[in-house]
């Protein structure tokens, strides 16, 4: 027999919530300080654009060339000139100590070989401790000595014609390459990451809200009172979450107002769409906070059950690895986090300014965890009020 849910008990639960929640000094601060502090933290620590680079020269050649070379690299905005170095014994311990990230070794006759159109070749010893830096610096190490090259390599041809008086003709390039980029202009990884640690710390405040709030009803003895009450399992399920749905929302605001006027993430989607595609996945993280309060006796068991279940979550949501790098197994693990579908919307928003259009499979299966996961939690959590 169907079971009419009373509005007016849902509607005493929801300021009951409400007053324990702001009672609290504690959870007032985990609720509305936390997220902000964490925004800034993660806002200005994640950024992995390859920047100061501090370099190190031991230039072995010491002409107009070798100097014209090193000034490529220290004129602009990446490279850092440290120090120059008089010998060699020098580069191991300034690595070792990690002094600085690149030595650049221009050899004896480098001058004499560029001259000649001869090959030549320097030298680069990277810090490989982080491959990924050390990989992006010997790329732009490239760039650079292409440049160089290709600048003497022009400025001989432009010798040659002079001298057998064919100034009026002029060497062109055979390809010209035209960049754009899009959704992202300046490459900045800030723009990446910090839509991905909007959906990583609503996930965070929505599932521990939840658990721990059940749990601690179970701790000071009221769940025995609600138990025993007249409350269908239903109404105190829909009187608990409810004032935590209404915070989230107001989280989700808080921290979109840090990315996008603090941290200057462009924002060029809709933000009504970013609310209704929050709110599914609320429902499916409120879910799993509840499931985790109905196998956990105490405060500290929620959350150490919480970060068990967080940190594989981060971990297949794509905020920091690529899901499509990883192997077939783990892709398919990947399918069945919640957050990695959101994180996905979160940033298809932010950068792209796509809509349900683009987004609605992501929400459609969004949808889908929300509805089981709200039914496998409910289902559980009456069999323990029965």
């Amino acid at each position: 027999m169907h079971t009419p849910i009373r509005k007016n008990i849902i509607k005493s639960l929801v300021k009951k919530e409400f007053k324990q929640v702001f009672r609290n000094k504690q959870m007032i601060g985990m609720l509305f300080a936390m997220p902000v502090v964490m925004m800034l933290i993660f806002g200005y620590a994640v950024n992995t654009d390859v920047k100061q680079i501090k370099t190190a020269v031991l230039d072995g050649d010491r002409t107009f060339e070798s100097r014209k070379f090193i000034s490529k690299f220290i004129s602009g905005t990446y490279f850092i000139y440290d120090r120059y170095l008089e010998s060699e014994k020098e580069i191991s311990y300034l690595l070792d100590l990690g002094a600085v990230d690149m030595v650049l070794r221009i050899p004896k006759g480098f001058a004499k070989n560029v001259k000649s159109g001869r090959n030549t070749e320097v030298q680069i010893i990277l810090d490989g401790t982080e491959s990924t830096r050390a990989s992006v610096i010997s790329s732009y190490v490239t760039g650079i000595t292409n440049d160089f090259a290709l600048e003497y390599f022009k400025n001989k041809i432009q010798y040659l014609m002079i001298s057998r008086n064919t100034a009026g003709m002029r060497m062109k390039e055979p390809v010209n390459v035209q960049e754009r980029v899009l959704f992202n202009p300046d490459l900045k990884s800030r723009n990446f990451y910090l839509p991905g640690v909007f959906g990583i710390l609503i996930t965070l405040i929505t599932i521990m809200l939840t658990s721990m709030s059940v749990v601690r009803e179970k701790e000071i003895g009221t769940i025995e009172q609600i138990i025993v009450s007249p409350i269908f399992s239903l109404e105190y399920i829909t009187g608990k979450t409810v004032p935590f749905v209404i915070i989230s929302f107001f989280d989700i605001c808080l921290v979109s107002i840090i990315n996008i006027f603090w941290f200057n993430v462009p924002f060029n989607g809709s933000f009504i769409f970013l609310l209704f595609a929050s709110l599914i996945f609320v429902i499916s993280t409120l879910a799993v906070g509840l499931y985790i309060s109905t196998i956990s006796r105490t405060q500290q068991e929620a959350m150490l059950t919480t970060f068990l279940f967080f940190i594989p979550a981060i971990l297949f949501s794509g905020f920091v690895f690529p899901v499509y790098a990883m192997p077939f197994a783990m892709r398919v693990v990947a399918c069945f986090n919640p957050l990695w579908y959101y994180i996905t919307i979160i940033r298809g928003i932010f950068l792209k300014g796509v809509g349900i259009k683009m987004l609605w499979s992501q929400v459609f299966i969004l949808l889908i965890f929300g509805i089981v996961l709200t039914g496998l939690s409910v289902r559980r959590f009456s069999r323990r009020m029965e």
